[in-house]
């Protein structure tokens, strides 16, 4: 019987098992290397809830743009020339996804797990979790035709959960959004998706997580994790041993070389973003707008624009390059002309757990029987979050919960990254 869960990583995912476990009478302790409140990439996003844009980061197509942007230091995609053979084997990895039919695969196992999503957030307020949430939808704007029906045909899916992307001109993307410039010729309309601020969901499930009785031990690095056969019994966390009945490993970038602790080793790399919020006042929003070609993310807080973009692989540090920043900016004014193009941000980086598949890992940890993991989110952490949790707690609770969510948790089972090749796959 599982009385005691212990949860390494109190970022988004982490804090959403936390609390599902917790709802379910568990003891839990969350134990994180952050001195306090969670940073990184649970923080450091756009804050969108968008099952609409669910989709594998590996598409037909990324090697092309990829090489052709090799040369930009300020494209949307950027890979690091490196000879590092992790790094190598997960790019070749994620190339061998840049297919039809894995893409597709994915979408559809993607879209299952999002038939939920906004009934769980509409609960978090139900529990009395604070957060400051826009339920006003979202746009996509393009400057080409071509580009808004790829991403139509790419969304069409989502139809089956109720999720509905509407074409529009140029003129009708106006009529919502009259910042937008000439340069927009289509778009489309998404009006069931919502968007957060980030930072202030993550502070409402810690302090909900308080009043429910988790216990967290903040700056505490994890540099070992003890095992009597199958069973882990303990984690080592800054010079303490942490003992429980339950692991779970949700610490993102990190869950990578946590699960080689472990014993078994996943394929779970950074993929770095990049961001500033804009408090000038020169362009007002009401929707979130994604920026098609440009693949950036602007969303209206409070207080604040935020704008979100570009995926760099092989870099796994906080530093922030000043060329990417501006990319985005000038992006950000070709389809927002009041938004000033000499503008130079002060921006962030976050670092978002990356798979081979582009498919979250959720799911009891292969050749452990105490041990699940909940990471490799990509860019929808902050969307699959509740959902996660709720896939978790079911595996805890077992009987008829885990049969239920056993068809939808399926496709992101850690398993798959053994069945072919053994542990060596997991190093890619």
């Amino acid at each position: 019987m599982t009385d005691n869960a212990v949860i390494v990583g109190a970022g988004v995912i982490g804090l959403a098992t936390a609390h599902r476990l917790a709802q379910d009478g568990l003891a839990v302790t969350v134990v994180d290397a952050q001195h306090g409140a969670a940073a990184g990439a649970s923080v450091h996003n756009a804050g969108w809830i968008v099952p609409i844009m669910s989709t594998p980061v590996p598409a037909p197509g990324m090697l092309g743009k990829a090489l052709r942007w090799m040369t930009r230091r300020d494209s949307p995609l950027y890979v690091h020339p490196s000879p590092s053979p992790e790094h190598v084997r997960f790019m070749i990895n994620m190339l061998r996804h840049c297919n039809p039919r894995s893409f597709a695969a994915g979408v559809e196992a993607l879209t299952s797990l999002n038939e939920r999503t906004l009934q769980l957030f509409d609960e978090y307020e139900k529990d009395g979790i604070r957060f400051e949430h826009h339920r006003t939808g979202q746009l996509l704007a393009f400057t080409t035709r071509h580009t808004m029906e790829e991403y139509r045909a790419a969304t069409a899916p989502m139809e089956r959960i109720g999720h509905t992307a509407v074409p529009l001109t140029g003129d009708e993307l106006r009529d919502l959004e009259p910042a937008l410039g000439r340069q927009v010729l289509a778009g489309l309309h998404c009006p069931q998706e919502r968007h957060v601020d980030p930072a202030s969901l993550v502070q409402g499930l810690a302090d909900r997580c308080r009043a429910l009785g988790v216990r967290f031990l903040h700056d505490r690095t994890v540099t070992d994790i003890r095992s009597t056969g199958r069973t882990v019994t303990s984690v080592l966390a800054g010079g303490e041993e942490v003992t429980g009945d339950l692991f779970v490993l949700t610490a993102g970038v990190h869950t990578g070389p946590l699960s080689r602790l472990a014993g078994h080793p996943l394929p779970i790399r950074p993929g770095k973003g990049y961001g500033f919020d804009d408090t000038s006042g020169s362009v007002t929003l009401r929707h979130s707008v994604y920026l098609g070609e440009a693949k950036v993310a602007v969303t209206p807080l409070s207080d604040r624009l935020r704008f979100a973009g570009t995926m760099e692989f092989g870099s796994s540090d906080a530093t922030v390059d000043p060329h990417r920043l501006r990319g985005i900016a000038r992006s950000a004014h070709t389809y927002l002309p009041d938004f000033p193009l000499e503008s130079h941000p002060r921006g962030w980086t976050g670092l978002r757990p990356m798979t081979p598949d582009g498919l979250p890992v959720i799911g009891p940890l292969p050749g452990k029987d105490n041990v699940l993991v909940a990471s490799g989110h990509s860019m929808l952490g902050v969307t699959l979050a509740p959902v996660t949790a709720e896939i978790i707690s079911a595996e805890v609770v077992g009987g008829q919960q885990r049969a239920d969510a056993a068809h939808t948790a399926r496709p992101f089972s850690p398993q798959r990254f053994t069945a072919r090749r053994g542990r060596a796959a997991a190093d890619g």
